[in-house]
């Protein structure tokens, strides 16, 4: 009997704790990939929009020499925007001046994703969209209409918001992160008053 208990092989506890720790430690990085994979997606559609709407925007201005804030007014607005109504979850009711990419809220709590509006300021016009719904990022992204450029602008100083910004901008640094254009279009007007 003493014979055959010897012979008996098995895992010790060490080896199935270093194998429970093994395993963590692979599924921590794994999920910390596919939530920046997801963030890059959710920005890749808004960026993509963003181009889209602003063609749009040198459509509508070339008709009626102007630039609009009401999305319907637009020939690419998204589906929900197209017809104002005051119980349009997508927008601020019936002027349609904001759009939800993944609609305004769920149980009082906006829904994961980017809140996109137009802003005129001193007759400089942009888009702008806000990242909502979210507790690990919270960052702005903003067109000049006259610019291919995006401006990445981290809210608050949270390293992955900074990361993510340093990232999408090409630098190395947070003082190398170009200033948010809208900044330099309220100061410029100041300066010339």
């Amino acid at each position: 009997m003493k014979t055959m208990l010897k012979n008996q092989k098995g895992y010790t506890l060490l080896e199935i704790i270093v194998v429970v720790i093994i395993v963590a430690i692979l599924a921590a990085i794994a999920t910390s990939f596919y939530e920046h994979a997801i963030e890059n997606v959710r920005r890749a559609d808004v960026l993509s929009l963003m181009g889209t709407v602003i063609s749009s925007q040198d459509r509508y201005r070339v008709m009626k020499h102007r630039y609009t804030k009401l999305w319907h007014y637009l020939d690419v607005a998204p589906v929900p925007l197209r017809r104002p109504s005051a119980d349009n979850l997508y927008s601020n009711g019936i002027e349609n001046t904001v759009y939800f990419t993944r609609g305004k809220y769920d149980d009082g709590t906006p829904k994961s994703g980017f809140q996109v509006y137009f802003e005129e300021i001193n007759g400089q016009w942009f888009m702008t969209a806000d990242r909502v719904g979210s507790e690990k990022y919270s960052y702005t992204l903003v067109r000049p209409f006259n610019s291919l450029q995006v401006f990445c602008v981290p809210t608050g100083h949270f390293q992955k918001n900074e990361t993510l910004c340093m990232d999408m901008m090409g630098v190395d640094d947070m003082s190398a992160l170009p200033p948010d254009p809208r900044i330099e279009a309220r100061i410029s007007t100041a300066e010339g008053e």
